[in-house]
């Protein structure tokens, strides 16, 4: 009576979701690789070409055992594919050698079906190039590239290990309102000192990220784009000096680099800054009305005339912080303000604080501000909140957020590894029930005692330097983050348990085989007497 129930309850519910339109069910296929959304074709006839025809395209390699696999599988959905049906969205997921190849082969497909959506996700090896070619586009609206690069060798300089544009001609994408660019590289052949402007036929991006991009053969990048609303440039080296920046409606921009470059900016609605870098940022004579928070960090500020000239344009800010050096160039200037007014009339608050990422390279653990550079910083605003962040409390911050970071990567390495080791245990029972499993040998004991050995070790290893960065940590921040590493502590003893529990379980299957072994042969020996 059950079994009946339940079957008559299974088919109720597979005939409401056959009866949802097309569309429908292609968003919720969309939410699954293209892989398993081809499988869903055997459910019914209803589905048996339902996939075909959808616009959603997600691929990933993760999918796939060995390349090849993959390879005739991407070439059976691209020929198979209703070729009448536009791609609205493309998602593919790579790792490894060669994988560029086929993702060249779905992106140029997906543009000449009118793509809206593209995200591509790489993780390479070490010295593994992906040369992506881009192609112009009157309908895509969304582009989004993305590489990890696993290897501890110095590739600023080698956009081998970078998706690869030619920069030379300008990018026709009008329909684009988003762009992200994660290790890209923009190489110009001409070898040429202008700047060019490669986004000028993108009237319509909103949304802009060039991180940890490499940019060769040109010496100056310019984005002048009129409805540019958020802007971030993480890290950009190359040969790029001058960043020149119009943007008439952009509100939000990040500058994040380690690098002497110099970046010009115009962009009078702007409402929050983030800047870091080597040279003052210059500032367009724009009131900056709506500036209600800038965080400027110049690393080594060198002209307290430039200081002053781009704190003077951030005169209308309500939140400001400064990095400890910009306060100590002024207060070893501080003939230049002297009876200067204060150009802050509406600040709220002002943080004095070293750049994070330099707080140990400080000489004094406190900025060390003169009288004269507080009066110029906040006597136009004497209702504004005033704090100052020492080197120390900057280091206890950045250590912190270490020791939860390094807690957070273990804590998933450890539950990967006891899914595996579970998986492998099912394995081994089913095996067990079956037959004798001769390929259980000592030689495969011994490998699983070294990668057990390893893999205790190295988890060891990780916690002891986590140990190490709390045993540093002042009270407070170590009572913050002490429960979870208590906590990563007995989930590594249960993973290393069950480690040496497989290997045990290994060790007695062993046992089993060669007893059975044994007994084989003492058998047909007693049989042939």
């Amino acid at each position: 009576m059950d079994s009946s129930h339940d079957q008559k309850r299974m088919n109720v519910e597979d005939n409401r979701l056959s009866s949802l339109p097309d569309g429908l069910i292609h968003k919720i296929l969309s939410f699954i690789s293209i892989k398993h959304a081809i499988q869903t074709s055997v459910l019914s006839s209803r589905w048996r070409f339902l996939w075909t025809s959808m616009p959603y395209l997600n691929f990933s390699r993760d999918d796939f055992s060995k390349l090849p696999k993959f390879s005739k599988f991407v070439t059976h959905v691209l020929s198979d594919r209703n070729n009448q049906t536009e791609v609205s969205s493309v998602k593919i997921s790579l790792h490894g050698k060669m994988s560029g190849i086929f993702a060249k082969k779905i992106i140029k497909y997906a543009f000449s079906h009118n793509i809206q959506q593209l995200n591509v996700a790489s993780v390479l090896a070490n010295e593994v190039g992906f040369p992506l070619v881009l192609f112009s586009s009157r309908s895509l609206k969304h582009l989004s590239l993305t590489m990890k690069v696993l290897s501890d060798i110095e590739y600023r300089s080698k956009y081998s290990l970078r998706y690869v544009f030619n920069a030379t001609s300008t990018w026709e994408l009008p329909a684009l309102t988003t762009l992200y660019l994660d290790n890209a590289a923009l190489i110009c052949d001409e070898n040429t000192d202008k700047c060019i402007d490669l986004f000028s036929k993108c009237a319509n991006l909103k949304n802009l990220t060039l991180k940890s991009c490499y940019m060769e053969g040109f010496k100056g990048l310019s984005i002048c784009l009129p409805k540019l609303s958020n802007l971030t440039i993480e890290i950009a080296c190359g040969s790029v000096d001058v960043f020149n920046i119009v943007a008439p409606q952009l509100k939000n921009l990040t500058i994040r680099s380690y690098f002497d470059k110099q970046y010009s900016l115009s962009a009078p609605d702007l409402v929050f800054l983030f800047y870091q870098g080597g040279y003052c940022l210059q500032l367009s004579t724009d009131d900056y009305l709506s500036l209600e928070k800038a965080d400027i960090c110049v690393l080594r500020p060198k002209d307290a005339h430039q200081v002053l000239r781009m704190l003077q344009r951030l005169h209308n800010v309500k939140f400001l912080t400064l990095n400890v050096e910009i306060v100590e160039l002024l207060s070893s200037s501080v003939e230049l303000i002297t009876n200067q007014p204060s150009p802050f009339a509406n600040l709220k608050s002002l943080k004095i604080q070293p750049d994070i990422d330099f707080s140990d390279l400080g000489e004094h653990e406190r900025a060390d501000m003169s009288a004269e550079v507080r009066s110029y910083l906040l006597d136009g605003s004497p209702d504004a909140t005033f704090t100052t962040v020492s080197r120390e409390d900057v280091r206890a911050i950045k250590n912190t957020k270490l020791a939860q970071n390094l807690i957070t990567e273990l804590s998933a390495l450890l539950e990967q590894e006891k899914a595996s080791i579970e998986t492998k245990m099912a394995k081994l029972h089913e095996h067990g029930k079956a037959h004798v499993d001769t390929d259980m040998s000592w030689k495969y004991l011994s490998v699983l005692i070294q990668e057990g050995e390893k893999k205790t070790s190295d988890i060891i290893s990780k916690l002891k330097e986590i140990n190490g960065i709390l045993t540093e940590l002042p009270a407070s921040n170590r009572a913050t983050v002490q429960p979870s590493f208590s906590t990563l502590g007995v989930e590594a003893n249960i993973v290393a348990n069950k480690i040496t529990g497989f290997i045990k379980m290994v060790c007695d299957e062993n046992q089993r085989c060669l007893n059975v072994c044994i007994d084989d042969v003492t058998t047909a020996s007693q049989l042939s007497s």
